[in-house]
């Protein structure tokens, strides 16, 4: 079958009438998962772990016509990042940590979801999906999370947890939070961001209940601290931003004092302040804080004082390699992803950390541009994510899932295409030629046989 393709503002859009339409939705509604990488750690289940893992390799053709036809801001920024993780770091781990070849090549995987801006934004222009029909796909994969996170926390029983992530992604047990299900966040957190923008927006208590109870299994079942301090810190922020200028200043002035009262309590507990003590801090975040101040400890003695590692980095071994980390480490408590900044540095060094830190703000500031002055909470929630990931990434390596970045950008840039390449309709209950005289600013306006305005005499 041959499917005519028209030019459109996003790309060349296929020309879809029904069935092939609504297959061309669900087709995106199946691939959502895989690009924002839902699957990737998710190694107890084979089929779609290894799906996962092969996505970007098999959406390449489409993301080199995302990058060659649809001329996408911040682009470049995303192919220098990508030149430097796919390029120079594999390198650069042969060098330092003796790395064969393909290995080398094989600790490059995790960058590779980068190219997922492009591949969706071609998914997105070839098939045309309708704005409508990609925010019911988020919130609806959002709603599905929090639904499914509640099921398996009540059915799974505990022979099915494990206390060492190296043996279970999704169920996890430690004696300071007990049993938790890991679940993947990304469309989870897009709700809670949505249901937050809506609730200021649409002046609807329903919204604001929906975010009280989104938080609950957060707080009692996911239990991952930094990830939920983080969507919090956004969801004031969205609030924020969505309420008049006059209260949005008492909101935020109101905010940066808790988050001043937040980080005096905080420092007291990592003893860093009077009246605190590493004790204290060790009763409050248990094995969590002390593999990563072990592993810290190692990567900082790993980069030496060479500066060559600091500034380039020394790549990344994986687990399948013929020499890991931790056997060059001896430990196998050592998590690069679980450091940060810090592991950024690590891997890539201060330069690849500088490209990673520029292409996330460049982000951020082009999706708030795109979406400044939306009363659409969707758009609005996209945005938020974007600052989501900057500010989590003070604990999670902004490496760990890259293409959520590359997702959330190619939503925001096709949405905002979209919206400038249709005529706005008409507000509810105003007559559509009324919209028209104003637009072109005549008292008198006729409309022709074919529906074209025509100015009067």
């Amino acid at each position: 079958m041959v499917i005519p393709l028209r030019r459109s503002a996003t790309g060349f859009a296929p020309t879809l009438d029904g069935d092939a339409h609504v297959l061309a939705k669900l087709a995106f509604a199946a691939t959502l998962p895989l690009f924002a990488q839902v699957f990737y750690y998710l190694n107890e289940y084979p089929a779609p772990y290894l799906l996962s893992k092969a996505w970007p390799f098999l959406t390449l053709p489409l993301a080199l016509y995302g990058m060659v036809r649809l001329k996408l801001p911040v682009g470049r920024m995303f192919m220098v990042v990508l030149a430097y993780g796919l390029g120079f770091t594999p390198m650069v781990s042969v060098i330092q940590l003796g790395n064969g070849f393909l290995d080398a090549l094989t600790t490059t995987i995790k960058a590779w979801p980068f190219t997922y801006y492009f591949s969706l934004s071609a998914v997105l222009a070839l098939l045309a999906v309708p704005p409508e029909s990609i925010r019911k796909a988020v919130l609806g994969l959002g709603a599905a999370t929090f639904f499914l996170m509640v099921i398996i926390y009540l059915v799974a029983p505990t022979s099915w947890y494990a206390d060492n992530p190296a043996d279970s992604k999704l169920l996890l047990f430690d004696l300071e939070r007990g049993y938790r299900v890991y679940m993947p966040m990304f469309f989870g957190m897009i709700l809670v961001f949505f249901l937050s923008r809506a609730f200021v927006l649409k002046r609807n208590i329903l919204y604001g209940l929906g975010v009280a109870l989104a938080f609950a299994p957060m707080l009692l079942i996911y239990k991952q601290r930094a990830a939920i301090a983080a969507a919090l810190v956004v969801v004031v922020f969205g609030m924020a931003m969505s309420l008049p200028q006059r209260a949005r200043r008492i909101v935020i002035g109101l905010a940066l004092a808790a988050v001043a009262v937040g980080l005096f309590l905080v420092g007291r507990k990592l003893g860093l302040l009077p009246g605190g003590s590493s004790g204290d801090a060790q009763d409050a975040f248990g094995a969590s804080l002390s593999v990563r101040q072990n592993s810290s400890a190692l990567a900082f003695a790993f980069l030496g004082d060479d500066p060559l590692r600091w500034i380039f980095g020394v790549g990344a071994t994986t687990r399948f390699s013929t020499v890991t980390l931790n056997d060059i480490f001896g430990n196998d408590q050592f998590f690069i992803a679980d450091l940060g900044w810090i592991g950024v540095v690590f891997e890539y060094g201060i330069i690849g950390a500088v490209l990673l830190a520029v292409l996330h703000i460049w982000c951020f500031a082009t999706a708030f541009r795109l979406t400044r002055g939306l009363d659409d909470p969707f758009a609005l929630a996209l945005s938020d994510y974007v600052l989501y990931l900057i500010i989590s990434s003070a604990v999670y390596s902004v490496v760990f899932t890259p293409g959520e970045l590359g997702v959330v950008m190619a939503l925001t840039i096709y949405l905002d295409r979209r919206r400038r390449a249709l005529p706005p309709g008409p507000p509810p209950g105003e007559p559509r030629l009324l919209t028209i005289g104003r637009a072109l600013g005549t008292r008198r306006v006729t409309l022709g046989r074919s529906g074209a305005p025509a100015r009067a005499g």
